[in-house]
C-alpha cells in the first residue's frame, strides 16, 4: 500500500481525477487530493489557467507544502500538468518523498531551486507531441533522473487521461492507468529496500 498526494491539473479537481483516485483506493492505496481551487472546476483550459494565475505560484506551492505537513505518511506524489510542479517541488526538496509520477508536465530541476534527488524514483508520462510540455525539459529531467521511466503517448491530447477533458482518449487513459497501478504495486512490494537501487 502506498500513501499518495495527488495534485490536480489546471481544470481543477475534476470528476475524472476523483474517479481515478477512487480506483487507486480500491487497489488499497491511500490517496489524498489537495484542492487548490476550493472545489471549483473548469471546462476550458484557458479559464483554468487564468484562475491558477490569479491564485499565484506561491499559493499553489503552499497548498502542496500544507498537504505534505498534514499527511505525514505520504511518500508518493502524483502531479497532473499544473500539479506536476507541486509534485516535483516536493519530490526534489522533501526526503520523505520516495517516488514521483508526473503526467503532462515537467520542470527543469534548477527552476525549482535544486537538483533531482537520485533516491526518489521518477515516472513521467507525456503526450507526444504536447504543446504544453517542452521536450528539452523532459530530456533534461530524465538525464538528471537516470533510473526514471518515460512513457510517450503518440498523437494524444495533453490531458488524454481525464474524461472531464476534451483531450480524453479511453484507450490511452487505460494504458496510463495500468502503468500507474503496476508502478505502485512495485513500490508496495519492494517496500523498505526498493529505493536502495536509486
Amino acid at each position: 500500500m502506498a500513501e499518495i498526494l495527488l495534485f490536480h491539473h489546471a481544470l481543477g479537481l475534476t470528476a475524472g481525477l476523483q474517479s481515478f483516485a477512487e480506483r487507486l483506493r480500491a487497489n488499497h492505496h491511500v490517496v489524498h487530493c489537495p484542492d487548490a481551487y476550493s472545489g471549483q472546476t473548469f471546462k476550458d483550459l484557458d479559464d483554468g489557467l487564468r484562475f491558477a494565475q490569479d491564485i499565484g505560484h506561491d499559493a499553489l506551492e503552499e497548498v502542496a507544502n500544507r498537504a505534505y505537513r498534514q499527511h505525514r505518511d505520504a511518500a508518493v506524489v502524483i502531479g497532473f500538468s499544473l500539479g506536476s510542479s507541486q509534485a516535483q517541488q516536493l519530490a526534489q526538496h522533501k526526503r520523505r518523498i520516495k517516488a514521483c509520477l508526473l503526467m503532462g508536465g515537467a520542470q527543469a530541476p534548477e527552476s525549482l531551486g535544486g537538483d533531482w534527488r537520485h533516491t526518489c524514483h521518477l515516472q513521467l508520462h507525456v503526450a507526444d507531441p504536447d504543446e504544453w510540455v517542452d521536450p528539452g525539459v523532459v530530456e533534461g529531467l530524465m538525464y538528471r533522473a537516470p533510473h526514471g521511466e518515460l512513457f510517450r503517448y503518440n498523437s494524444k491530447g495533453h490531458m488524454f487521461i481525464d474524461p472531464s477533458s476534451r483531450d480524453y482518449d479511453a484507450d490511452a487513459a487505460d494504458q496510463f492507468e495500468e502503468r500507474v497501478v503496476d508502478w505502485l504495486a512495485t513500490i508496495d512490494a519492494d517496500a523498505g529496500e526498493a529505493w536502495a537501487r536509486f
